[in-house]
């Protein structure tokens, strides 16, 4: 379906600029299309072959080609995700060239956030036990609306109270006051009370609460850490003074502090006894990085994180738990498809953030849209380094359409209009 909007959109808006943004990204899924097809062609002319294809051989006497991936299908289809994820960033980001556009595509995520965190809430108050109508199995006591994984869930929710707070952030800067559209025409009517201070208030609220009782350490800090950098990106261009702004961003941080308090009880709770550090992790991490000392070329294939891993397991992970993921993106890019490759897409993930941060503080109409982008980029890849919720299609479809949006809202609109010709003077 993204594929088929795609090859439908509206390209008038866009410039050269535009496909200049957009040419890392298809630069790396090259990339990894052709690290896949190298790990998965039998007997490879480069690179060394897994030492797993020996044992049919051994075992059975049969002779399978040899392949550098530890399965002959795994990364094709592994390679859907990463596929997906772009599919949906370059979407959003063609919507989002044009201003209105990208201001209603963010208004419709933050709503349908709402929602999930309303049926979040509603749901473990109402039946902790379930998930979606089924028999609840994992994170019985906290809630995860319609994802297993707390983690996930909190950072979604998190990334949903963004898109409240920095349009809050504008509306109480700006002191909107803005008259009612024309009551013939009802869907600017709704627009302009979803955009109202007061529903964006709630909607904040709500999400907020939402990643709270999820009880997800990290999903609430780098949260409020995240409140703090939207808050922090959006004042600072202004012309505030200094006492002013720096009395706004310690007020801020007080605030935060006090969130963290008030709603953040399970939170706290589960760092007083477990800390913030998780020693059954750390020890994944060290099996993951012998991994790759193992195989840092070309990895052990996309999607073999789970495969490789039994080999490797340590003694203090004990017996429980299945660990199908490394917690920790980037390392787990590094094992499926070794250094060399996870390198360049790591500088490109880097240079679309300060993209986002220069449009961020550069840009002076729209400036929330990248404000939101950026803030929202920080939250997912900062929790995705210690954890898996980009790999989570539910939350990576979410984080590329606001990503995208934002950095298309990084382009000066007279750059646009004057067909990418020509670098604007004005952002």
């Amino acid at each position: 379906m993204l594929a088929l909007s795609l090859l439908t959109a509206d390209l008038e808006a866009i410039g050269r600029e535009d496909f200049r943004l957009l040419l890392p990204l298809f630069m790396t899924m090259v990339l990894i299309s052709a690290i896949v097809m190298l790990q998965t062609w039998p007997g490879p002319l480069v690179g060394r072959t897994n030492p797993v294809w020996k044992l049919p051989l051994d075992l059975l006497g049969a002779d399978v080609p040899a392949r550098i991936s530890m399965t002959a299908a795994g990364p094709w289809l592994a390679f859907g995700s990463p596929l997906l994820v772009s599919l949906a960033f370059v979407r959003a980001f063609l919507l989002a060239a044009d201003a209105p556009a990208a201001q209603r595509l963010l208004r419709i995520l933050a709503w349908a956030g709402f929602l999930y965190a309303c049926y979040g809430v509603l749901a473990q108050l109402a039946d902790p036990n379930t998930l979606l109508f089924r028999q609840k199995e994992a994170y019985l006591g906290f809630a995860t609306g319609t994802f297993v994984n707390r983690n996930t869930a909190a950072t979604f929710w998190g990334s949903c109270a963004l898109l409240f707070l920095v349009p809050l952030l504008r509306s109480l800067h700006r002191g909107d006051q803005r008259a009612a559209p024309p009551s013939d025409r009802p869907l600017a009517l709704l627009g302009h009370y979803f955009a109202a201070p007061a529903a964006l208030a709630v909607g904040f609220t709500v999400c907020t609460l939402a990643t709270a009782m999820t009880g997800s350490r990290a999903g609430l800090l780098l949260s409020i850490c995240a409140f703090l950098l939207a808050g922090t990106l959006y004042l600072w261009p202004l012309e505030l003074g200094t006492f002013r702004r720096w009395a706004l961003l310690a007020g801020a941080a007080v605030v935060s502090v006090l969130v963290l308090q008030l709603i953040g009880g399970a939170v706290a709770g589960r760092i007083l006894t477990y800390g913030l550090i998780d020693d059954q992790r750390l020890a994944a991490y060290r099996a993951a990085i012998a991994i790759v000392s193992d195989h840092p070329l070309f990895g052990v294939g996309l999607g073999n994180f789970e495969a490789a891993f039994a080999a490797y397991r340590p003694a203090e992970l004990g017996s429980l738990g299945i660990w199908d993921r490394a917690h920790s993106t980037p390392l787990q890019l590094a094992v499926e498809i070794g250094l060399p490759a996870t390198i360049p897409i790591f500088a490109t993930v880097l240079w679309y953030v300060y993209q986002l941060f220069r449009g961020s503080l550069l840009r002076r109409r729209d400036r929330y849209i990248p404000v939101t982008g950026a803030s929202v980029a920080a939250l997912g890849l900062l929790h995705s380094s210690i954890d898996f919720s980009l790999q989570i299609a539910g939350y990576g479809v979410f984080f590329a359409a606001i990503t995208g949006a934002g950095l298309a809202q990084c382009l000066p609109s007279s750059l646009r209009k004057n067909g990418g010709g020509a670098v604007a003077t004005e952002l």
